[in-house]
């Protein structure tokens, strides 16, 4: 795999010098060059239009006097970027927000892995408590602006989810770069900047082939990329289960049905259905760590011609849904069209993985034997 390019700048900072050491050692990523105010081992603010280096992604972690022509530089070189410098103006915000129409842009309260589970773990944890106003302790190292930014963004989520008020304690205790939060029982502690620098930079990998959409954070980045997973997989899923007539089924799981199973990594594909030339059915994708369940469809399937045997259908349909993923369609049966001697294959689908509607038909002949309807999508707690 071809390492992702970063310019980073505002290098001489603590996240940029422990990023330019990770990547010194990274199969992933490297950092091709580095701007900052004064060192003359990097390039200078007034110096961007003389950068020779290619790169794929801009990193700022600067400081907000350098932001606009940072973000000038990106959209005159049609990069994306991802946004770290803190006190940004009214201006300043508008203006990135506006560039993200035209570049991608990432910008967050928060950038950390870790803190993001956090964040989503408090809202949940809002959701279900009977109280009516949180209370969030964060704890920092002396010099951290407060309130964080990430206690803002646990605000606003718990805020609009559950219109509970989240009332914020900040405490500027440690001489270390100690990051802490915590609300009840969760909490979460992040030390130094090496491990934000990591994350900063698998952010840089995840941006790199991104389309300007409007701004971009770490929820949407993680969505996207779940989604994209969750897509290779029910490809791969489906080619291996009813699909592929040389699979074999696995033991009955309710009484009457016809059961499939393909695990792979993280994930564990099942299809269980009823009957024979008219039959219902239902898949689930489930996460194979805590067997949670993630993604799911039902379907109910017509022989319209009764002539027609379950095997008859099952020679066209089989081979039509051996080419899942074949095309621009979702991969949640066959693709758009397809020619089997007499038979003739449809798909016709709208929404996207989150959630969807289709409908899949079988002609022979011009007269239409079969139909199938289908939904589903994202199951959430």
């Amino acid at each position: 795999m071809n390492k992702v390019k970063v310019l980073w700048s505002g290098i001489t900072g603590r996240t940029g010098k422990e990023a330019l050491e990770i990547a010194k050692v990274s199969d992933s990523v490297e950092i091709v060059a580095g701007i900052c105010r004064s060192d003359n081992n990097f390039y200078h603010y007034d110096e961007l239009d003389s950068i020779k280096e290619n790169f794929d992604v801009i990193v700022d972690f600067s400081h907000k006097d350098s932001f606009n022509k940072i973000l000038e530089f990106a959209l005159k070189v049609k990069k994306p970027i991802i946004i770290g410098t803190a006190g940004l103006t009214d201006e300043q915000m508008k203006s990135f927000e506006d560039a993200s129409n035209i570049i991608p842009v990432f910008r967050g309260g928060n950038f950390r892995f870790e803190v993001k589970k956090f964040i989503d773990d408090v809202v949940e944890y809002a959701k279900k408590c009977e109280e009516k106003e949180i209370e969030l302790v964060e704890t920092h190292y002396k010099t951290k602006k407060v309130p964080s930014e990430t206690a803002k963004v646990v605000a606003k989520r718990v805020l609009d989810e559950t219109g509970k008020k989240v009332d914020i304690k900040s405490l500027l205790e440690y001489d270390e770069p100690i990051n802490d939060w915590r609300v009840a029982y969760l909490n979460c502690r992040v030390i130094g900047f090496k491990e934000l620098a990591e994350d900063i930079l698998n952010i840089a990998i995840m941006m790199k082939n991104k389309k300007p959409n409007g701004v971009y954070d770490l929820d949407r980045l993680l969505k996207e990329k779940q989604l994209a997973d969750l897509h290779n997989f029910l490809i791969e899923a489906k080619k291996q289960t009813y699909a592929n007539e040389n699979v074999k089924k696995i033991s009955s799981t309710r009484l009457g049905s016809h059961d499939y199973e393909y695990k792979k990594e993280n994930m564990i594909y099942h299809d269980t259905y009823f009957g024979g030339t008219d039959f219902m059915g239902e898949e689930v994708v489930y996460l194979s760590s805590n067997e949670t369940p993630i993604w799911g469809m039902n379907y109910y399937g017509v022989v319209l011609d009764k002539s027609l045997s379950e095997e008859a259908i099952d020679n066209a349909l089989r081979k039509a849904l051996m080419k899942v993923g074949e095309g621009d369609i979702l991969p949640v049966r066959g693709p758009k069209e397809f020619i089997n001697e007499e038979y003739h294959y449809t798909f016709n689908v709208t929404g996207d993985l989150d959630y969807f509607e289709g409908e899949e038909t079988i002609s022979k002949n011009n007269k239409k034997v079969y139909i199938l309807k289908c939904h589903g999508g994202l199951i959430k707690r």
